[in-house]
């Protein structure tokens, strides 16, 4: 009596072709770079929030959050008047970009103006850059 097991060539082979379609899907599943909650610390020191979504194609809805805006009149040791922005900001390469209005959140929200955002991923750190050169980390 052999001790070893024979193998169906057929069972071998659909398991090969199953494992190879894993692969295949896995590899094209890879994370989107800029999807996801993204936060950092403005250079007045202020705690800035990033939510990035899918839209179609290239672009992505965008909502952006600052808790102390200087351009509301916000200072360090201040607390209030933060700001926010939604949109919509475009993708190309590695690069998110584009304007979103501005509004302060005071009492009436305020228009402050339309703002050019941009934002850089870098794959090795899985980071942003803004056009402060401030990072920002999920």
């Amino acid at each position: 009596m052999n001790k070893h097991k024979k193998t169906n060539p057929l069972a071998a082979l659909a398991l090969s072709i199953l494992i190879a379609a894993v692969l295949v899907v896995g590899a094209a599943a890879a994370p989107d770079p800029f999807k996801g909650n993204w936060y950092s610390v403005d250079i007045d020191g202020s705690n800035q929030t990033l939510l990035i979504g899918g839209g179609p194609g290239s672009s992505y809805h965008v909502r952006y959050y600052d808790d102390g805006a200087s351009v509301c009149g916000w200072t360090p040791g201040a607390s209030g008047l933060a700001a926010s922005a939604n949109g919509s900001l475009s993708a190309s390469g590695f690069v998110l970009s584009g304007s979103m209005p501005v509004y302060c959140l005071t009492s009436p929200r305020t228009f402050w103006d339309n703002s050019a955002f941009a934002f850089t991923y870098n794959p090795a750190t899985d980071t942003l850059t803004d056009l402060s050169f401030v990072t920002w980390h999920r």
